[in-house]
């Protein structure tokens, strides 16, 4: 279980979520003001939070890669875990682009001042993660192959 490689790049994509969890993802700076995107939601400079909890992307990415983890001897399994984790970081990593966009639009139309967009370290976390569960779903693929061609010589 652990002897594999890509158990290894599981666990790492894991820990990558869990640290993004905590970061914020974003910045936007507007005349003297400035808002920030964390995964709990809006923060404004003195502290108000909007309320709009982002974790459900981290946390189910999350569960999807223990998943992984667990069912270390199905592969087809561990495959198809590995699909929907890559595509739930996609999505909510899509999705908080466009969070930020929308939010500087409005912003803009409030204000005679362009906003500045400043990503920070939870946005590079999340993309992070991407490659290494990539990573992790070539291997799975790799030993399937070689444990059919194993079967075939039975």
């Amino acid at each position: 279980m652990i002897q594999r490689l890509q158990t290894v790049y599981i666990i790492l994509f894991s820990i990558l979520l869990f640290v993004a969890s905590f970061l914020p993802f974003a910045q936007l700076n507007y005349s003297e003001n400035f808002l920030c995107l964390k995964p709990t939601g809006w923060e404004s400079q003195s502290g108000d939070l909007l309320y709009n909890t982002y974790y459900v992307g981290y946390l189910v990415a999350i569960a999807f890669a223990i998943l992984m983890v667990v069912n270390y001897k199905k592969r087809v399994k561990q495959l198809r875990y590995g699909k929907l984790c890559y595509l739930i970081v996609l999505v909510t990593l899509v999705y908080m682009f466009v969070l930020v966009n929308t939010k500087a639009d409005s912003i803009l139309e409030t204000e005679e001042l362009k906003p500045t967009i400043k990503y920070l370290s939870g946005m590079y976390c999340l993309v992070a993660s991407l490659p290494l569960m990539f990573l992790a779903n070539r291997a799975i693929k790799k030993d399937e192959k070689l444990v059919k061609s194993l079967d075939r010589l039975r």
